[in-house]
C-alpha cells in the first residue's frame, strides 16, 4: 500500500513520468485519440435535418481524418458499407449516408417527384452539416452516380471520387422502365393515391429477404440482403415491410439522354476518378458509350484508374476483401493531405 501512495506522490509531483521512454505522448493526447476515432462496428448514428425531414446515416473512422461521404445504390441504404467498413483504412472520417426515400431517412413529401440534381442538393447539407470544407466520395451504383453529378456540378468542392460498378451515369428510363412519359406520370399519380391511404403490406422478415434477393435476380448473396434489411424495414402491423419510398421503384418521370450526360459531365468532373468495375455486374449502357465517357475522364482528371474485379453487383458486400486493397490505395493520399492542414 505504501508503494503505491509512494508511485501517486511521484506522479503527482514529477511530470517526467507522463513523458518517460514507454510514454512519449502527452496522456491527454490519448484520450483526444480516443474520443477522435470510432471503430466500424461501432459506428455512431447521424441525423441530419432538412426542411422537409431529416436525412440519417453512420459515422465511423478518424473524425479528425478527411472527410469519405459513402453513398448506396437505388433501393439499398448506408448498411451496404458495413462488410466493407472493417477492411477499410482507419485514417479517414467516413459518413455513410441513407438517400431519401432510403433506410431511415425521410421519404419525399407526396407529390413531389424524385429527380437526381435533388441528390446533389442533399449532398450539400451534409457537406454544410458537418462543415467540410473539401470531400471525397465513395458510390456504389446510384451512390455513384450522385458522386458523378456532384464531381461534375461542384468540381473544386471534391478531391477523390471513386465509383464502385458503374461507369458513367445511367440514362434514364431504364432498359425496365416504361419509355412512355405519359404513362410514368400515370404510374406516379397511382402511386401517390395509395401513398395518401397509408396502408401497406406485412410480411415475415425472411420473405422481405427473398423478395430482394429475387428482385435484383439472385445477384446478392442472402447474408448481404440480410444486413441491408437490418435498415431497409420497419414493423408493419405483426409483421414488417420495406422503409423506402415506394417512388423509387416505379418509372422515372424525370429523364436523362446520353447528350445530357456529356453536358454535365465533358469539361467539368476535374477530381481523382476511380472505377471499380464487377465483371459481372451490370453495364447498362453499350460499349462504344462506356469508352466515350472514360476517355472524359482520362482527359480531364487529375488521375484516372479503372480496374475490374470478380463479382457481382453487390461485391463490395459479397466479396469486401476482393476490392478493399484497390480503394484504400486510393484514397491513401488523403491522410498528407489532412497532415498538411494540420502543420
Amino acid at each position: 500500500m505504501n508503494a503505491l501512495k509512494n508511485f501517486h506522490r511521484a506522479c503527482g509531483n514529477n511530470s517526467k513520468v507522463l513523458s518517460s521512454k514507454l510514454l512519449k505522448i502527452p496522456a491527454s493526447s490519448i484520450f483526444s485519440k480516443r474520443r477522435n476515432h470510432i471503430k466500424p462496428e461501432e459506428a455512431r448514428e447521424i441525423r441530419i435535418p432538412f426542411p422537409n425531414g431529416y436525412i440519417t446515416g453512420k459515422e465511423w473512422g478518424n473524425l479528425l481524418g478527411h472527410p469519405i461521404l459513402c453513398y448506396h445504390g437505388g433501393m439499398d441504404n448506408c448498411n451496404t458499407f458495413q462488410p466493407l467498413a472493417p477492411y477499410l483504412s482507419a485514417n479517414h472520417h467516413y459518413v455513410a449516408v441513407d438517400v431519401v426515400g432510403h433506410g431511415r431517412s425521410s421519404h419525399l413529401p407526396i407529390g413531389t417527384i424524385f429527380e437526381f440534381y435533388r441528390t446533389v442538393i442533399d449532398v450539400r447539407r451534409v457537406v454544410e452539416h458537418f462543415k467540410f470544407s473539401k470531400i471525397s466520395i465513395l458510390g456504389h451504383s446510384m451512390g455513384a452516380n450522385i458522386g458523378l453529378l456532384y464531381g461534375s456540378i461542384y468540381p473544386t468542392a471534391i478531391e477523390r471520387l471513386l465509383l464502385l460498378d458503374l461507369i458513367k451515369p445511367v440514362v434514364l428510363p431504364l432498359a425496365w422502365h416504361t419509355k412512355n412519359t405519359a404513362e410514368a406520370m400515370e404510374m406516379f399519380l397511382a402511386l401517390e393515391k395509395k401513398k395518401l391511404k397509408g396502408k401497406q403490406r406485412s410480411y415475415e422478415m425472411e420473405e422481405l429477404v427473398a423478395r430482394y434477393v429475387d428482385a435484383v435476380q439472385g445477384k446478392i448473396t442472402v447474408e448481404s440482403a440480410k444486413i441491408l434489411m437490418e435498415r431497409g424495414t420497419q414493423v408493419v402491423e405483426n409483421g414488417y415491410g420495406y422503409s423506402h419510398d415506394p417512388q423509387m421503384n416505379i418509372s422515372s418521370v424525370t429523364r436523362f439522354t446520353v447528350e445530357d450526360h456529356r453536358n454535365i459531365i465533358k469539361n467539368n468532373i476535374n477530381c481523382h476518378l476511380k472505377i471499380i468495375k464487377a465483371k459481372q455486374g451490370p453495364y447498362y449502357e453499350p460499349t462504344k458509350i462506356l469508352e466515350e465517357f472514360k476517355t472524359y475522364y482520362k482527359q480531364q482528371c487529375k488521375s484516372f484508374e479503372y480496374v475490374e474485379v470478380e463479382g457481382q453487383h453487390h461485391v463490395h458486400m459479397d466479396h469486401p476483401e476482393r476490392i478493399a486493397s484497390h480503394i484504400n490505395e486510393f484514397f491513401s493520399p488523403l491522410a498528407a493531405i489532412e497532415e498538411a492542414k494540420a502543420n
